[in-house]
């Protein structure tokens, strides 16, 4: 009479080969997923800078996106001091430049990561959008280039004297 089965030496055998593709597929997954991260967090920006640059232009006033600690929060604010991965928030810039008053309306916020690193120089503060559709760093430049870097790979959002935006992949 025949049994039917796997025998001991079978199932070892079927573990080692899952065990090696497991070990292929780890890597490539954890690339996936910062891959993906980095996008995420570059094209929040990215739309974050162009809806300031819309609402700029339709509502005849200045737009600004700020870093902000507290993005999420029910009073957000614009923290100079807080990294640009900590979170931003964009607003209709009425009162003080580059500070979200009382009088303002916000328009969009997101949290930021923890696992991202950007960085800005003319920007590093605020990005701001005048009513002509031309930006305006926290230095008083129109254009700056912000590194968005994460596992090694980076994506430039680059902001040209005009204020149009576009992005470019590279290397930290």
């Amino acid at each position: 009479m025949k049994q039917a089965g796997t025998t001991f030496t079978e199932l070892l055998v079927s573990l080692g080969i899952s065990a090696i593709l497991l070990a292929l597929a780890v890597p490539g997954y954890a690339s996936l997923v910062n891959s993906h991260r980095l996008a995420v967090i570059s094209n929040e920006l990215v739309l974050s800078l162009q809806l300031a640059r819309s609402e700029a232009v339709k509502r005849g006033k200045r737009v600004t996106v700020c870093k902000s600690s507290n993005a999420m929060t029910a009073h957000p604010s614009c923290d100079a001091a807080t990294p640009w991965q900590s979170g931003w928030i964009t607003f209709v810039d009425e009162g003080s430049k580059g500070v979200l008053d009382p009088g303002d309306t916000l328009l969009h916020a997101f949290s930021g990561s923890v696992h991202a690193s950007i960085t800005a120089v003319n920007f590093s503060n605020y990005g701001s959008y005048l009513p002509n559709g031309r930006s305006q760093g926290s230095s008083g430049l129109p254009n700056d280039t912000i590194h968005v870097c994460l596992a090694g790979n980076k994506r430039k959002i680059i902001i040209n004297n005009a204020g149009r935006v576009r992005m470019e992949a590279s290397v930290c």
